[in-house]
C-alpha cells in the first residue's frame, strides 16, 4: 500500500489533492473499494512519497479535475489489477492490528476549489466527509472483514450561530483560545470579565462539539470501541444476532448489517429521530417496508435491552482516530468523553507504529514499564512559578524522576533522553523541537512515551499553499515514538501544571512509598496554586487490624473505614414564573453525585421544567429542556462547588412545583459490608472473639440502616408521585367544575333568548317581530 504502482508521482503538495480526487472519481463510478484506498493515502501522501524518484513524472491532473467537474465518469466498475493488490494489501494490514482495537478514519472529500483556495480557506470550505470504518467488533463471523466507506453530506449552516458555517466554526477554535487566553493575560479587567471571555470560548468548543453529534447522528455510534466487559459482550452478541436473523429475513447485504449491528450496540445514546435517520440512510439503501420494520425492531430492542442504562459511562477498548489534517483542530475525543481514543494523521503511521512495537502491545495496550523517566522543566528560564509548582510535585509524588530544571538539554542529551528512557516529559514553552531539529530528529530511535506539556504543542501548523500540515508529534511518530500526549490549543501555565500533573499522576502510580495507596485528584489543587504542597486529603480515615495465630500461620483481615462525606436532600419547591433557581452544594473528587427531580404541580399549567446540573464557572454537565420528570448521575472528577438549577422561565403565568432528591456521596458507601473467610473464627482468643461479634452486630446493623433508608426514600418517592397524582386530579377537578359552570350560563341565556324571540313572533307591536317582517 505505501508504493502503489498507481500513485500519483507529482512531487509537490497537490499529491494529497490528486489522491482525494482520485477517490471522488472512484466513488462517482461506483468503486468503492478503489475509493477508499485513494482516500486512505491521500492522508500524508507527500511525506510518503516526497522522496520517491517515481514522483518527479507528472501526471495529468488537470484531465481528471475537468474530469470530475463534468461529472464524465463511467458508471461501469473498472478497477485495475494494481488497484485490487493493493486494496488487498491495505485489508491485510487492517487484519493484523489487534483484535481488542476499532480504527475509524475522518477526512474531507475533494472540492474542485481546492486549487484556488488558501489552506485557510480551505479549512473553512463545506465539503462532503468520509467515514471510513477500517476495523471493529465485526457482527458477522466467518466472512472477510472489508473497510466500509459512509460519505457525508456536509452540516448544514446554522444562521443563529456566531459562526453559522461548520467548518468555518471549528477551524475558529485555535484562535479564539489563543485570543481569550491573551486578554486573560495581558488585560487589567475584572475577574468577571475574565471568566466570561473564557466561558464564551468554552461554549464555542461545547456547541461544536454538540454540532458535529448532531450532524453524525446515528453514526457517532461507531467511535464506541469494543467492549471489554462481558455482560455487555453478551449483550452485543444478542443484538448481533438479532439483526442478522433481520437482516436475512429481510435480504440485507453484509455491509448494511454491520452498520446497522455496529449502531445498535449503544441504542440508549440514540433518540428515536436517529434511529429512523439510520434506517432510512443512503448507506443501507433499503425500501420503505423494510424502513419501517428495521425502525420497529430496533426501538423495541431499545426499550427491552437498553431500560436499566442511565448514562454514557464507556467501558470499552481503545478507538483509535485517523484524522485529516483539515479536522484535526475539533476535538472529535469529546463526542464520547469516557472513551478511550488515540489520534493519527494517516494508516500509514499507525501501521508502521504498530509493526515496530507489536511485541509489546499485549491486549489491546501497549505495556510501558515507567522505571527510566526523565522531566525537564522551565528550559526557557522565564516560568518561575511553574518550575517551583512542578518541582515540588515530582519531588513528592516522584521522587525517582530524573529532573533537568530551568536548563536546556544538550542535542546529544537530550536524544539519550529519547532513546534511553521509558518516558520522557517536556514542561514548558512549546514542544521542546527547539532541542533538536526535525531532520536529526527523524535519525533518531525514540522508545519512550512522550510527555509535551506546552502550549498547543502538538496542534498541526500549515507551511503554505499546496503544502500538508506538519505538527511535531509527526516527527516523534516518525522516529517510532509510540505515544506522543501534548495540547491542542493555548493554555496558560496553571492549567497546564494541574492538567500535567492529574494526567501523568492518573497514569504513572506514585513511587513514593507514603502516596502509594492514595488518587492523585485527592490534592487540593488551591494550595498548589499557592505553591504549597497540599497533601493528599479524603484519605483512609482509619485501619483496624485483626490478628489470629494459629500453629500454621498469621492472618490478617483489614477493615477500611473511609471518610464519609455523603449527603443526602429531599425537598419540594415553587418556581415562580419566569424564574430560575439554583442550589449549590460542594462535592469532593471520586463521589458521585445523583439528583432526581419531578414536577408535581403545574399551577394550572403543564408538568414540565428546565432543569440544569453545572459547575460554578458555569460549564454545564447535564441539562434538560422541559421536562416532567428525570434521574441524573455524575462522578465528580475534582473537588469544587456544583450547582442546580430549575428553570421556569418559560412559563408566563404557571408557577411549578418541584420535588427533588440529591445524594452525593462516594462509590459503593451504602453497600453491604460482607465478612469473607468465616473460619477466622477458629482459634480466637475470648476477647479477640467478642471483638469480632461485636463488629458483626455493627455490620448487621449499618445493614439495617441502609435498607432503612433506601426504603424511606423509596416512599419519598411514591408519595411525590401520589402528590402530583393528587395535583392533576384536582386540576381536572377545578376545570369540569368552571366549565361545567360556563356550559349552564350558556344554557339559561339561550334558553331565555329563546323564549324571547318565540314571544316575539306572536306580538305584532314589538319591535324583534317589526324587524323580522322586514328582513
Amino acid at each position: 500500500m505505501d508504493n502503489p504502482a498507481s500513485t500519483p508521482t507529482e512531487n509537490t503538495g497537490l499529491m494529497s489533492l490528486e489522491y482525494k480526487l482520485r477517490a471522488a472519481v472512484a466513488q462517482n463510478e461506483g468503486d468503492k473499494q478503489s475509493a477508499i484506498l485513494y482516500q486512505t493515502l491521500s492522508l500524508g501522501a507527500t511525506k510518503r512519497q516526497k522522496y520517491s524518484l517515481a514522483s518527479r513524472q507528472k501526471r495529468n491532473l488537470e484531465e481528471l479535475i475537468r474530469k470530475i467537474i463534468n461529472n464524465e465518469t463511467s458508471k461501469q466498475t473498472s478497477e485495475s489489477p494494481t488497484n485490487r493488490d493493493d486494496f488487498t494489501k491495505l485489508c491485510t494490514q487492517c487484519d493484523e492490528l489487534p483484535p481488542e482495537w476499532t480504527v475509524i478514519q475522518i477526512a474531507k472529500a475533494y472540492t474542485p476549489m481546492a486549487t484556488c483556495l488558501t489552506h485557510e480557506q480551505l479549512l473553512r470550505e463545506p465539503t462532503s466527509i468520509w467515514l471510513t470504518v477500517f476495523r471493529c467488533s465485526d457482527p458477522c463471523e466467518g466472512t472477510p472483514f472489508e473497510p466500509i466507506l459512509i460519505p457525508l453530506d456536509p452540516p448544514t449552516d446554522k444562521p443563529t450561530a456566531i459562526y453559522p458555517n461548520y467548518f468555518e466554526h471549528i477551524a475558529s477554535i485555535p484562535s479564539e483560545v489563543r485570543n481569550a487566553i491573551a486578554n486573560h493575560e495581558s488585560t487589567a479587567s475584572s475577574t468577571d470579565n475574565q471568566a466570561n471571555r473564557l466561558e464564551i470560548v468554552e461554549e464555542l468548543i461545547s456547541s461544536a462539539v454538540q454540532r458535529t453529534c448532531e450532524w453524525l447522528g446515528p453514526w457517532s455510534n461507531l467511535l464506541v470501541g469494543k467492549f471489554r466487559s462481558p455482560i455487555e459482550q453478551k449483550l452485543e452478541n444478542e443484538i448481533f444476532n438479532q439483526i442478522e436473523e433481520f437482516s436475512v429475513h429481510h435480504r440485507i447485504n453484509r455491509t448494511a448489517q454491520r452498520l446497522v449491528s455496529l449502531v445498535a450496540r449503544r441504542l440508549d445514546l440514540l433518540d428515536d429521530f436517529q434511529l429512523f435517520e439510520l434506517c432510512c440512510s443512503e448507506q443501507l439503501d433499503l425500501d420503505d417496508a423494510t424502513v419501517e420494520a428495521l425502525y420497529t425492531l430496533l426501538a423495541e430492542m431499545k426499550l427491552q435491552k437498553f431500560q436499566d442504562k442511565k448514562e454514557e459511562q464507556l467501558n470499552c477498548y481503545p478507538v483509535l482516530l485517523i484524522i485529516d489534517e483539515l479536522l484535526d483542530s475539533l476535538p472529535w475525543e469529546m463526542l464520547h468523553p469516557t472513551g478511550e481514543f488515540s489520534r493519527f494523521s494517516n494508516f500509514g503511521t499507525l501501521s508502521e507504529l504498530y509493526r515496530t512495537h507489536a511485541k509489546r502491545i499485549k491486549d489491546g495496550y501497549l505495556k510501558i514499564s515507567a522505571k527510566q523517566c526523565y522531566t525537564i522543566i522551565n528550559p526557557d528560564k522565564n516560568l518561575e512559578k511553574m518550575s517551583a509548582r512542578l518541582q515540588m510535585f515530582y519531588k513528592e509524588w516522584y521522587p525517582d524522576f530524573e529532573l533537568l530544571i530551568d536548563k536546556a538539554p544538550e542535542e546529544s542529551e537530550f536524544s539519550e533522553m529519547l532513546h534511553s528512557s521509558d518516558v520522557l516529559i517536556y514542561n514548558g514553552h512549546g514542544s521542546g523541537l527547539q532541542f533538536m531539529n526535525g531532520e536529526t530528529l527523524l535519525q533518531r530511535d525514540i522508545n519512550c512515551v512522550t510527555f509535551l506539556f506546552g502550549c498547543d504543542s502538538v496542534r498541526l501548523h500549515s507551511n503554505g499553499l499546496f503544502t500538508e500540515m506538519t505538527g511535531t508529534h509527526m516527527y516523534y511518530n516518525a522516529a517510532h515514538c509510540p505515544t506522543v500526549i501534548g495540547a491542542l490549543w493555548v493554555l496558560t501555565d496553571l492549567f497546564t501544571d494541574i492538567y500535567s500533573m492529574l494526567l501523568v499522576g492518573n497514569w504513572i502510580p506514585s513511587t513514593n512509598p507514603i502516596y502509594s495507596k492514595h488518587n492523585i485528584c485527592s490534592l487540593d489543587t488551591l494550595a498548589f496554586k499557592a505553591g504549597k504542597w497540599p497533601g493528599p486529603v479524603g484519605l483512609l480515615e482509619s485501619i483496624r487490624l485483626f490478628t489470629r495465630q494459629t500453629a500454621s500461620q498469621t492472618r490478617y483481615k483489614w477493615e477500611l473505614i473511609r471518610k464519609s462525606h455523603a449527603i443526602q436532600k429531599e425537598m419540594t419547591v415553587s418556581i415562580s414564573p419566569g424564574n430560575v433557581d439554583c442550589f449549590f452544594e460542594t462535592a469532593k473528587a471520586g463521589q458521585t453525585i445523583d439528583i432526581e427531580y419531578q414536577v408535581i404541580d403545574g399551577g394550572h399549567g403543564d408538568l414540565d421544567i428546565s432543569f440544569e446540573l453545572a459547575e460554578v464557572t458555569g460549564r454545564t454537565i447535564f441539562a434538560d429542556y422541559k421536562k416532567s420528570d428525570n434521574i441524573h448521575r455524575f462522578p465528580v472528577p475534582y473537588d469544587g462547588e456544583y450547582k442546580f438549577c430549575f428553570d421556569n422561565s418559560f412559563s408566563r403565568a404557571n408557577s411549578k412545583t418541584v420535588f427533588f432528591e440529591l445524594i452525593i456521596e462516594r462509590e459503593g458507601e451504602q453497600e453491604e459490608a460482607n465478612w469473607s473467610d468465616i473460619d477466622l473464627l477458629e482459634g480466637l482468643t475470648p476477647e479477640e472473639f467478642y471483638e469480632m461479634k461485636v463488629q458483626d452486630m455493627e455490620d448487621a446493623i449499618k445493614r439495617v440502616r441502609n435498607n432503612l433508608t433506601k426504603a424511606r426514600q423509596l416512599q419519598d418517592l411514591l408519595r411525590s408521585h401520589e402528590a402530583r397524582d393528587r395535583n392533576v386530579a384536582e386540576e381536572n377537578y377545578f376545570k369540569v367544575n368552571v366549565w361545567s359552570f360556563f356550559q349552564i350560563l350558556v344554557m339559561v341565556g339561550v334558553g331565555t333568548l329563546q323564549v324571547f324571540m318565540v314571544k316575539s313572533l306572536f306580538d305584532v307591536d314589538s319591535r324583534a317581530y317589526k324587524l323580522l317582517t322586514k328582513l
